[in-house]
């Protein structure tokens, strides 16, 4: 069994056992955000993330090993990462609501 052969299969536990965090964040003017958290060392977060705004069709970046979505996409979320071949049994969302701010004035 070669090296790479032994890192690839690596790699695939690790996404198998990884623990990933969803939550939605208010950003600014109260828009909504989705932030992914807890990807195991060795993925490509910048690959990701651009898998992950295509298939949602959205706009996102990778901030301090964090992948943020515009818009709330956690009802997505799970299905596209099992897609990604992360499992989909340990991706853990946050189903807690959106502070609700009015105008201020």
């Amino acid at each position: 069994m070669g090296n790479n052969e032994f890192d690839e299969i690596l790699s695939a536990l690790d996404r198998e056992s990884a623990r990933i965090r969803v939550r939605a964040e208010p950003r600014r003017y109260n828009k909504p955000a989705t932030v992914i958290s807890g990807f195991p060392p060795g993925v490509d977060l910048a690959e990701t993330a651009r898998q992950l705004k295509n298939r949602l069709a959205t706009g996102g970046s990778v901030v301090d090993g964090e992948v943020y979505l515009q818009g709330d996409h956690r009802t997505r979320i799970r299905a596209e990462l099992a897609k990604l071949g992360f499992d989909a049994e340990t991706v853990e969302i946050s189903n807690a609501q959106l502070p609700k701010r009015g105008r201020r004035g």
